[in-house]
């Protein structure tokens, strides 16, 4: 009678930790909600103050860090959050984090193309951070001399068009004509009319 008291007390148990995890979900992290929406909106500004930008980033990348530390982060949602705030940190580590924790959104949810584009996103970025070309294509840059935007070198052969297409991406071919047609409306949209004193 004990042993079946024990059995059931265990399989009871078992049944509580991992029921945990599927109730969490139902749930996500309003801070971080918070935190990646305040990252959006600095980043959507007409003229981005950079400096003040890095310091609120770096607040939002500790926020954060407290966020995991204290277990407070366990939704796909609260992953793909966290590793959005990451992936504008401001050290090669910090990527290396955004790609983890996209990684695991993306196993959380991946019904989900968000998380899968954000670890390509982030990996590309990493790569950039480390000096080595990019796998995916996702990063590009502007030429301060000029003007142009181009895209970040992509190591051809690492990744296929099938796998950018799974991580929610056009196939480089795309993204390279896309990025040149937009020098080609850069190029030709009408300056505005200097008016002279």
């Amino acid at each position: 009678m004990k042993q079946r008291k024990s059995k059931k007390w265990l399989y009871a148990s078992a049944l509580f930790l991992i029921s945990m995890p599927l109730a969490a979900q139902n749930a996500a992290n309003d801070k971080l909600k918070e935190l990646v929406g305040a990252d959006q909106t600095d980043r959507s500004a007409t003229h981005i103050d950079w400096p003040a930008v890095d310091k609120r980033d770096t607040a939002r990348a500790a926020e954060v860090m407290a966020q995991l530390r204290a277990g407070k982060v366990l939704t796909a949602e609260d992953f793909y959050n966290a590793a959005m705030i990451f992936q504008h940190g401001g050290s090669a580590d910090d990527i290396q984090l955004a790609h983890a924790l996209a990684t695991i959104s993306a196993r959380l949810a991946p019904e989900h193309p968000a998380p899968k584009w954000l670890a390509a996103a982030a990996w590309d970025r990493y790569m950039m951070w480390k000096k080595q070309p990019q796998w995916y294509g996702t990063q590009s840059q502007v030429l301060k001399d000029t003007s142009k935007k181009t895209l970040y070198p992509v190591l051809p052969d690492v990744i296929s068009d099938a796998e950018r297409t799974a991580a929610g991406l056009a196939p480089l071919s795309t993204i390279i004509a896309e990025i040149e047609a937009d020098n080609k409306a850069v190029a030709i949209a009408p300056k505005p009319a200097r008016i002279q004193p």
